[in-house]
């Protein structure tokens, strides 16, 4: 398992552009060519569609279980101690891009479906390990993978925690471009912070061009860096609670550059992290005095900008959400990709709707990704079945069904849900930085997969009869 999890982990999966047979990359593409490799070397029967998703399948029968996990992955990002795309095992935790998200998950399904051809375990049907490559970028490839090749009856996929994931928040991720004046426009030769909108970015960078009007006023200081501690600065960056010593600013070259750092979380738990990009929001909005810096400040530049838009709301799957994951200065507008985890109790038009009535018609609005709410019956067969099988493998009577603001592949099919991989009080780093896993759960994980075959193919034999 650990062999294999290295091979994988060594194939630098984010997504790129587009080849003949590499719909996201040809990173990705190899991923999905080494996992039918690994799965052909332990007997199991193998299918590709097309690049955009593999499989691997053991048993006979008509009846199709489904296992969907992924071998993307967000891009790694700075403030790594060891080498993201190399498998790292040390003080017992393996350590590396994908190790949680999704690889580490994707292997411990394909050495239960090893087992059971290994073992010879007769089974009343089919289970089919599906693997897809565009999973952080909007799952094309299980959209891809319905319209053309079999969908199983019943799935799950490991790509959440620990028990079963009962329902998903929406998801929503929507592009504002934000009209600069002439002032901000011309000073800022260039804003770049963050990789994804899924990701609380980490870092934000800006590059203010050589005797421009800001350029100037950072250059009456002694030192550029002595403009944090001016009186209207230091209240604009103490009002949003940014730290000064997570700024830098610095001449380079003929410029000058000004660094903001944060730390990185999964945008579903924005919380957790620390936006780089906003602390930078209210900087550059402190600055110029840009009508649509301030109000971009205003808003995002606070813990809590659902409630600023409007439309601050919670359900059992928890509150609404909103992550400034990436923001480019293109020519003479700001455009800021935002995040939204959407309960039940609101939707993505509702969303969309508020948020140009906070900044107006002068800005400009695309949406990249939209993803509906997701809920399953607790008390339904293939929820109380998971259940079963995590409590007898682990003990824990106590934790019960989950509701998430992350997003899963269980939304691309209809009788679906996450089951793991993360277990109750583990922090993976997911989407940070060292991304971890036990090696003790990666065993574990194993045991729990194969049981959890054999319970679904059981229970859905005797449902259908």
């Amino acid at each position: 398992m650990i062999n294999d999890l290295a091979r994988l982990i060594e194939i630098n999966t984010t997504s790129a552009p587009a080849s003949e047979g590499a719909p996201f990359g040809i990173g990705n593409r190899k991923a999905l060519d080494v996992f039918c490799d690994m799965a052909k070397n332990y007997g199991l029967a193998v299918g590709n569609d097309d690049g955009y998703a593999a499989w691997a399948e053991y048993g006979d029968g008509q009846r199709l279980i489904g296992i969907l996990g992924h071998l993307d992955v967000v891009p790694a990002g700075a403030g790594w101690s060891t080498d993201p795309f190399r498998l790292t095992v040390e003080n017992g935790m393996l350590i590396g891009r994908g190790v949680s998200d999704d690889k580490g998950p994707v292997v411990a399904c394909l050495h239960a479906l090893a087992r059971l051809k290994k073992e010879n375990v007769k089974l009343n049907g089919r289970v089919r390990l599906i693997v897809g490559s565009n999973e952080e970028e909007g799952s094309a490839c299980v959209k891809h993978y319905v319209k053309h090749c079999e969908v199983p009856v019943v799935a799950f996929t490991p790509d959440s925690d620990f028990p079963v994931t009962a329902s998903e928040k929406g998801i929503l991720h929507l592009e504002i471009s934000l009209p600069l004046s002439d002032l901000a426009a011309n000073s800022y030769f260039s804003v770049e912070g963050g990789e994804k909108a899924n990701i609380v970015p980490n870092f934000c960078k800006v590059v203010i061009k050589n005797n421009s009007a800001i350029y100037k006023k950072l250059s009456a200081c002694a030192v550029p860096a002595d403009i944090l501690k001016t009186e209207k600065v230091a209240l604009a960056l103490a009002t949003h609670g940014c730290d000064l010593a997570d700024f830098s600013i610095y001449p380079s070259g003929e410029n000058i550059e000004m660094t903001a750092r944060g730390i990185a979380a999964h945008a579903s738990t924005p919380l957790k992290g620390d936006n780089a990009v906003t602390k930078m929001l209210v900087l550059l909005a402190a600055l110029s005095d840009d009508d649509a810096l301030n109000l971009a400040a205003e808003i995002f530049g606070t813990r809590r900008p659902e409630e600023k838009l409007g439309i601050a709301c919670r359900d059992e799957s928890g509150e609404m959400t909103v992550n400034v994951g990436v923001c480019r200065k293109h020519g003479d507008k700001l455009v800021l990709t935002l995040d939204f985890r959407i309960p039940a109790c609101m939707n993505a038009e509702e969303v969309i709707k508020a948020v140009k009535a906070v900044f107006g018609f002068n800005a400009e609005y695309k949406t990249l990704h939209s993803s509906p709410v997701l809920s399953v019956d607790e008390n339904g067969l293939l929820v109380r079945t998971l259940m079963q099988v995590y409590r007898e493998c682990t003990g824990d009577n106590e934790s019960k069904p989950l509701h998430i603001g992350g997003g899963t592949y269980a939304k691309e099919l209809p009788c679906c849900v996450a089951f793991g991989a993360v277990f109750p009080g583990r922090d993976t780093h997911m989407h940070d930085a060292d991304e971890c896993y036990p090696v003790e759960d990666f065993y574990k994980l194993e045991e729990i997969y194969y049981k959890a075959i054999l319970a679904l193919d059981k229970a859905f034999s005797v449902a259908e009869r």
